[in-house]
């Protein structure tokens, strides 16, 4: 917000500024999108977004570090952390603009990420160092010292069990899973001992459960998290199980099976494998994650560069391939952001004026729009840096008034041009503090 008000700043000082009226119009759609996927291409250092309205790959492969893997989205859908494996950092994508804003180093070879519930922390396994790094989103720096945990950790999980938020960490080498308390960042009790090569672990909504898949065995182990104890006999699924996701309702487990090119059903009453998932030959699934609403699983061909869906009321492959980067390993979708009623914003319009008088600059903007009953506030940004908030109950106005200082700067024509032409966007923030995803504004400007 500084970098914007300073730019006006010094525009106005220069006392070139003239009254001028500018209308910012929304563009035809409704500001509510569907959710989008993001995979990690690990062959050639991207991120794919896939619109899953369309099963179409939308704007250009996102640059990120060497070798992304299994990443995941924060739950109000605001951010990708992006762990790059050959370069030891996470990526930090701002899925509003598709943009990477942080690199963080980590440890060694960091693999997966995991973000907390309340959307504070993200957890990075560090594949090499034997290690968990916890990264304070709000900041997007390390907070306390690296967790020590099993050897060749991969894979983790975070949720809600019946003891608190813990994380569950998948030890390839030293196969088991050790768990950590959140709260204090510790390890709590032994490893849990699994199969072989445990690679990746997922918790049932309800946190009674993590189920993980252990590589090399070729089964999934279950864990009652109120025990950390492994419950029943392992499932015995396909050829190397490298993933696996949980429906919504904690229904089922899928499990993608690397080679075997097929995801497997596991029913979590039964703890069976109730259906196979045929993909096509040599397709090598790498990642899978299922839709809010679980009625379809997005799964990562490796050896095709290829993300094929699964439609879960039929468990069966539907539609064509889309086609991503090189080598796709991790798959994750962004959450959906719900309105209160089922009838979408209308596109609606913003009227502004920027006038000059008596040393004063003064920008007001005011709008209409349907509200949906649950929408508390709109985000107006200017220079990707929130310029102010509007509650929904409040009249649909902005105004703000800024009195320049007696300093001269040259090159007003740069900055002056800049002001005009700033990427203006405005998102909707709902009652649990859930963004819509922005609106861009087309700035017109005219002078008197």
């Amino acid at each position: 917000m500084a970098t914007f008000i300073n730019s006006i700043k010094e525009c106005v000082q220069m006392k070139f500024l003239p009254s001028l009226l500018f209308t910012l119009l929304l563009s035809a759609h409704t500001l509510f999108a569907a959710p989008f996927a993001y995979v990690g291409n690990q062959g050639d250092d991207t991120v794919s977004v896939i619109d899953i309205s369309t099963n179409t790959v939308v704007g250009s492969p996102i640059p990120v570090g060497t070798a992304p893997a299994y990443l995941a989205i924060t739950p109000n859908g605001e951010f990708v952390y992006v762990p790059n494996r050959g370069d030891n950092t996470v990526s930090v994508i701002d899925t509003a603009s598709d943009m990477v804003i942080a690199t963080i180093p980590v440890g060694h070879v960091p693999t997966a990420v995991a973000i907390t519930p309340d959307g504070l922390f993200a957890y990075v396994v560090n594949e090499l160092s034997d290690t968990v790094s916890v990264i304070d989103i709000a900041s997007n720096t390390i907070v306390g010292s690296p967790i020590p945990v099993g050897s060749i950790p991969v894979g983790i999980a975070i949720g809600s069990t019946p003891n608190g938020v813990y994380a569950y960490v998948t030890n390839t080498s030293s196969h088991n899973v050790t768990v950590i308390n959140t709260a204090t960042n510790t390890v709590v009790g032994s490893p849990i001992s699994v199969g072989l090569n445990p690679a990746a672990v997922a918790i049932t909504p309800n946190g009674l459960f993590a189920y993980v898949a252990n590589n090399v065995s070729g089964t999934v182990s279950v864990i009652d998290t109120t025990t950390n104890m492994v419950v029943g006999s392992p499932i015995t699924v396909g050829i190397n199980p490298l993933a696996l996701a949980i429906t919504p309702n904690g229904l089922f487990v899928y499990v993608a099976d690397f080679n075997s090119d097929d995801v497997e059903v596991i029913s979590t009453a039964t703890n069976m494998v109730t259906a196979i998932i045929l993909l096509p030959l040599f397709s090598e699934p790498h990642g899978i994650a299922i839709t809010a609403d679980g009625a379809f699983a997005y799964v990562t061909y490796t050896g095709l560069d290829e993300v094929g869906v699964i439609d879960l009321s039929t468990n069966s492959v539907t539609g064509s391939p889309i086609p991503v980067g090189s080598i796709p390993v991790g798959v994750a979708i962004a959450p959906p952001f719900h309105p209160a009623s089922s009838s979408l914003f209308q596109p609606f319009s913003f009227n502004g004026n920027v006038i000059q008088h008596k040393g004063k600059f003064t920008l007001k903007a005011e709008w209409l729009a349907s509200i949906s009953s649950n929408i508390i506030a709109y985000e107006i940004f200017a220079f990707d840096q929130l310029l102010a908030i509007v509650p929904s109950n409040a009249p649909l106005v902005f105004i703000h008034t800024l009195h320049p200082q007696d300093t001269h700067d040259h090159d007003w024509s740069k900055k002056y041009r800049r002001y005009l032409h700033a990427k203006y966007k405005v998102r909707a923030v709902n009652s649990n503090n859930l963004r819509s995803p922005f609106t861009p504004l087309d700035v017109q400007s005219l002078q008197n």
